[in-house]
Order: C-alpha cells, then structure tokens, then sequence
C-alpha cells in the first residue's frame, strides 16, 4: 500500500465508509417506500436520507477513532489509523456532521428528530466505553436490530407519515432478519472478538447455541413476512434460510464452522434487499454503480489496492 498521507479532500467522504452505508440506504428507502406504498425520488427523501447519512457517517468514524489501534495493528480502515486523517480532526468532522443532523431533522417534525436521536445515542453507546454496547452479549444483537430494523425503517416512514405504534409491528420482519444476520456475523468473529475481551452475542452462547438463535430468527421473519404480506422482506429472508439451515448443520454434524458458508449466510440478505432496493428505485441502483466505480478509483489512485471487491464485508 502507498504511503499517501498529504491532503486529499475525498478522504473526507470515503471516512464515512460509504459501503456499509449502503444498508442503511436501503432499509430507509424500504421505510419511505412501505409508507408511500410507491417509488419515485423525492426531495424529500433526498434530504431525508442525507440527514440520516451525517448521523451514522458519524458513527462509523467514532467506531475508527476507538479502534484505531487495532485497525493499525490489523493494517484495516487506515484513514484514521494510518494518519491520513488526525483523531482531533475526526472527532471535529464527527461532531459536526452530527450537529447538521440534528439541524436537518427539525424540518421533519418532532417525531423524527427523536428518531434521529435515538439512533445516534444507540451508535455512540455501541462503541463508546463503558457501556460499548457491542461488546456485551445480546445487548449487541438489539442494538442492531432496533438500528437498522426499526429505527432506520421509522425514519424513511417518518419523511411521508406520522408517527404510529403500528409501524414496530409493520418492521418486526426486517427486525428478525436483521437480528438473525447480526448473529451469524459475530460468530465468524469469535475468537478475535474473544481475545480482545468483547463478549459478544456468539462468545456468550457459543457456537452451536447462536446457530440455533439466527436459524430460528431467519425462519421467524420468514414466517412472519408471509403472514403478514412483506413481500420485500420474504424474498431475502427465504432466500437466505437454507444457507443459515445448512451452516448450522455443518456445525453440528463437523463441530467447527464452515467460515465461508457463514459468511454467505449473512452477505446474500444484505445484497438481496439491495437489490430488492433497487428494484423499487431504479436510480438508486444506478447510483449505487457510480459509487462503487468511484470507491474502486479512489482506493486504487490514492492506496494501490483494489477495495472493494467480491471478497469483501
């Protein structure tokens, strides 16, 4: 990799880390959709979704800034461990991108602006020491699910619809596939997460016993979605039980992990409700072509390397 530390604006943006982003993007352009009930970009949405971009962009960079020594150890996510961009700047990017937010949201009403507080207390308590959410067993899962399954999905409603009880009800699916992902992901992460003393949701029940729990979650949101008509959420959601079936069986009938299988099981659900995304937004997908063209050019001129590619989370 090229020692490239002088100044390059686009740091700025990649620091976001616009590939994990791309979840978030979904499921509140899933939330606008259900509460349309029809596509079709909107200024609204636009706006919306750039408000809700500044507070998890925020997020993942206090995520760098408390793990900057194990990224530069594990030579990963190097803007901030490898110096390209100082922690004090970082931490000024941060607090302002979050400041924005906030500022942004009161045009949505009171409603969203609490959402929008909910989630950016949920990601600071995720990272951020003692309570690191996601090092605690359980409290890790719910953070997730309750982030990216009802939160997420509530803002996108809240942009077109008042707020109503009925819509934890309407995302109970998505939280159930969400939950069952986010399991599977903390078991390929086992043994370093147990080095570095998290006691994650895998680490705690260990690995038979999560395989259960994101098989029975993935079957739950399946039948779940077929009960209630979700239709976006069923077909990633069926589609991708047979890999957390088949993982957990190989765990029990090998007593060890099939790593590339799990991972599998958590990566389609993720790709299928982009596509399924996409589907919905035509212009979305297209976007979402130009953004990682443009993450292949970035990370190749600025590092010398090919990120990202098939093999990557």
């Amino acid at each position: 990799m090229r020692d490239m530390k002088k100044f390059n604006p686009f740091d700025y943006f990649f620091i976001l880390r616009p590939l994990i982003l791309i979840p978030v993007w979904d499921f509140f352009l899933i939330g606008c959709y259900r509460a349309r009930g029809t596509g079709g970009i909107t200024t609204a949405m636009i706006l919306g979704i750039v408000t809700y971009t500044l507070v998890m962009g925020g997020v993942y960079i206090l995520n760098q800034i408390m793990d900057v020594e194990t990224d530069r150890i594990n030579r990963k996510l190097f803007l901030i461990s490898g110096g390209h961009v100082s922690v004090r700047t970082a931490t000024l990017y941060m607090s302002s991108l979050w400041l924005l937010s906030v500022v942004l949201s009161y045009w949505y009403g009171l409603a969203f602006m609490i959402f929008i507080a909910i989630s950016l207390v949920l990601g600071v308590c995720y990272s951020l020491p003692p309570i690191k959410l996601k090092g605690k067993p359980v409290a890790d899962t719910l953070a997730n699910s309750i982030g990216y399954g009802l939160v997420n999905f509530g803002l996108g409603w809240l942009v077109f619809k008042e707020f109503n009880w009925g819509i934890a009800l309407l995302f109970l699916p998505y939280f159930l596939s969400i939950a069952a992902v986010f399991v599977n992901t903390t078991l390929v992460d086992m043994e370093g997460d147990r080095q570095a003393g998290d006691k994650t949701t895998a680490v705690f029940l260990g690995a038979g016993l999560s395989f259960v729990l994101s098989t029975l979650l993935m079957a739950a949101a399946v039948v779940l979605s077929v009960l209630r008509k979700e239709l976006i959420c069923l077909v990633p959601a069926a589609a991708s039980l047979p890999l957390f079936i088949f993982s957990a069986i190989y765990y029990f009938i090998r007593n060890r992990i099939h790593r590339k299988l799990t991972i599998l099981s958590f990566r389609l659900p993720g790709l299928l409700f982009t596509l399924v995304t996409g589907y919905l937004y035509p212009p979305y997908l297209i976007f979402l072509v130009v953004l990682l063209i443009g993450m292949r050019v970035y990370y190749k001129t600025r590092f010398g390397m090919n990120y990202p590619t098939l093999a990557d989370g």
